[in-house]
């Protein structure tokens, strides 16, 4: 891992982080970003010593969401083309992910960064941090937001979430049960990492069925047969 990394994969005793390096962009997502994010999300998968993931943003922020500047500036990058399929393959990994996926939610998780905290099994987001789904704001569809809330909140919450297009902070997303704990914004990462640390503790053998048996209870679908026909419903 060199210092150019866009995800740097860091391993603490058992418990794996992954780590968005974009801090200048705030960690905002691209093709090369995206295509780390899964080489580092496998390689800790696959890692025995890894027994839980924390996924967060460098600088103290989660993700700013797509990086609009690195999509429109000419000239096109060669990733473009094939960065909703890579994107799209990234959250179907996570949702297979049978290893606990907490997420360290600082200061803000807009458009597709709110999808990346979406796809945590728990998150942990500071109390005046928010969540965005800001897509409907710009006449578009938020896919794989609506994926994750479907999967794991269903209706009500989709449509809370999307079509009011709010932000909401930390206090309010453990209201509305889309995070797990809300604590004061210079205590995130702290409270994230003691939180993986303990589940990490744990047999690994445990978490990994238990996460396997909660998953297929809550779907009989892979993710992306539930993202195909979310898009086909939005005519995408």
């Amino acid at each position: 891992m060199s210092s150019n990394s866009l995800v740097y994969v860091e391993l603490h005793g058992h418990r794996g982080e992954l780590l968005l390096n974009r801090e200048k962009q705030k960690n905002a997502l691209t093709g090369p970003l995206v295509d780390e994010l899964k080489s580092g999300l496998q390689t800790l998968i696959e890692d025995p010593e890894c027994h839980v993931i924390l996924l967060r943003g460098s600088g103290g922020v989660f993700c700013a969401g797509l990086d609009v500047k690195a999509f429109f500036s000419p000239p096109t990058p060669a990733w473009v083309v094939d960065f909703a399929d890579n994107w799209s393959s990234f959250h179907a990994a996570l949702y297979a992910c049978r290893k606990p996926v907490i997420g360290a939610l600082e200061k803000y998780a807009i458009g597709g960064g709110a999808a990346l905290a979406l796809g945590c099994d728990l998150l942990v987001a500071g109390n005046q941090a928010f969540m965005h789904v800001l897509e409907l704001e710009k006449g578009l569809a938020a896919p794989l937001n609506v994926a994750w809330l479907q999967i794991k909140w269903g209706a009500a919450r989709s449509l809370d979430l999307a079509l009011g297009a709010e932000r909401w902070n930390g206090v309010e997303l453990v209201k509305k049960g889309l995070a797990y704990k809300a604590v004061p914004d210079d205590l995130v990462l702290e409270e994230a990492r003691a939180l993986a640390d303990r589940l990490a503790g744990y047999p690994p053998k445990g978490l990994i069925d238990m996460m396997g048996a909660i998953k297929a209870a809550a779907s009989g679908e892979d993710f992306n047969t539930i993202l195909a026909r979310i898009r086909e419903s939005l005519q995408m």
